[in-house]
């Protein structure tokens, strides 16, 4: 592939159909993630032969090379995409690091639950899942990035393949970064990932041991929003708020959200989604045998489609959006949780903000109209001045719909009223404001660094 010199060399995001990579052709680009971009590719010496060549964005890429190092050896199973060789472009030794998979005709994990998949076969395909997190925990690997697209059904036999290692751990794995978590998604990161990721914005050092009950709660949120059309939290939230909520507000359970999931299967979900890593599921093996057990069920409702369709539309009809219920209990992991200061209070005016329902035992979610708008008063009373921003805090513009604007700062409205307004706050109007700290930058990337951080 030539290129005019006024053009420049193409990224390896940009590869055109019929570029040579090594003694693969490509055939067409698949997808881009953060850290590679996938094409389907043919091999030139056996036409017809394609497979996925997974091309790295960055140059000298060890997080490539760590997934290079794990395909070919510990992550070899036959529920994990095989690995087939590497290739460099554009120069054969100096050029980005490309790696050869098997290509996987089939769809995500959340695209094929809404193309007609029923609860028994979901509840099989996620017990299979199951067991290969758990055979490869056993052999020391921990996946760390699972979400719905990393799990693909194969569409020749209907079982899942894992995708993407990228940023899995093996043990004696070299580092990627020196950050507090791996690479993370912050909707599908784990309660106990969150609160590290919330405490290293005021502790140094501060860094999250990556376990296997990390995996299981990401399987938890996979199979959350293959049940629901959703997950738990809405990934548009502020990365701030999700943290927030993962560590205190428990989601609707899925068949509350879709009337049409079994209730041992929303059951077994919101147990991998437990705030204690200790009330999930032990291991994989276990929740394999709970997934069968569940799916051996007589009930007709675990042979329907896990959606309904509209067939005049052609399309699917997912559930309304869920609408979380707050925790009562607060979570607990190996040894007791403590907020560092401020930030307890930062937690409590976020999630006052959030559109929460408590829900009683076997009670119905209520119509909209029930829930409440909080907002402030913009003109204030003459006799009551409005409060000045402090030197640290936040100011306009504020996030629309979480935040509140007084004198050019931004503030939060808490549960609590004058005069219980807690330390730290502001009496105003007949409420308690929460001035909003100016942002610091969250760290989203991670160790991978010693065996004892991960």
């Amino acid at each position: 592939m030539s290129t005019s010199q006024a053009e420049g060399p193409p990224r390896p995001e940009a590869l055109s159909p019929g570029t040579q990579v090594g003694v693969w052709r490509v055939v067409e680009a698949l997808g881009v993630g953060g850290q590679g971009a996938v094409y389907r590719v043919e091999d030139r010496a056996r036409p017809g032969e394609f497979y996925a060549l997974k091309l790295s964005l960055h140059a000298r890429d060890k997080r490539a090379e760590r997934e290079v190092a794990l395909m070919m050896s510990r992550a070899a199973h036959p529920h994990v995409v095989r690995f087939h060789g590497c290739a460099r472009w554009p120069h054969p030794r100096e050029g980005w690091l490309g790696i050869v998979m098997d290509w996987v005709p089939g769809q995500a994990l959340d695209a094929w639950a809404e193309s007609g998949a029923t609860f028994r076969r979901l509840a099989r395909v996620g017990a299979t899942v199951a067991r290969t997190l758990g055979e490869l925990h056993a052999r020391g690997v921990l996946h760390r990035d699972l979400k719905p697209e990393h799990i693909r059904v194969r569409a020749s036999d209907g079982q899942p393949v894992l995708l993407d290692f990228g940023a899995g751990w093996y043990e004696g794995a070299p580092p990627l970064t020196t950050g507090p978590l791996p690479p993370a998604t912050p909707y599908l990161i784990s309660p106990e990932a969150a609160y590290a990721l919330w405490r290293a914005t005021t502790q140094a050092g501060v860094r999250h041991r990556f376990l296997p009950s990390d995996d299981l709660y990401a399987l938890g949120i996979c199979l959350y929003r293959a049940t629901t059309g959703h997950y738990p939290f809405p990934e548009a939230w502020p990365p701030a708020v999700l943290l927030s909520a993962s560590v205190h507000v428990l989601p609707l359970a899925p068949s509350r959200v879709n009337p049409r999931v079994p209730r041992a299967l929303s059951d077994l979900v919101m147990r991998l989604l437990e705030k204690d890593p200790r009330a999930r599921h032990p291991d994989g093996a276990a929740l394999e045998a709970a997934l069968l057990a569940a799916s051996e069920e007589t009930d007709a409702a675990w042979d329907a489609p896990v959606f309904e369709w509209d067939e005049q539309e052609h399309e699917i009809v997912r559930p309304p959006r869920p609408r979380p219920t707050a925790s009562t209990a607060p979570p607990v992991t190996q040894g007791r949780w403590r907020w560092p200061p401020g930030l307890g209070w930062a937690a409590a005016a976020l999630l006052m903000l959030l559109p929460l329902v408590r829900l009683a035992p076997g009670g119905s979610v209520p119509d909209a109209a029930w829930v409440t708008d909080l907002r402030v008063e913009s003109a204030p009373g003459p006799s009551e001045p409005p409060p000045q921003p402090a030197r640290d805090q936040k100011l306009a513009p504020c996030e629309d719909g979480l935040e509140v604007e007084l004198s050019g700062g931004c503030w939060h409205r808490l549960w609590q009223r004058p005069p219980a307004c807690p330390r730290k706050t502001v009496a105003y109007m007949d409420q308690c404001l929460w001035p909003v700290p100016r942002a610091k930058a969250l760290p989203t990337s991670v160790d991978a660094g010693t065996p004892g951080a991960r």
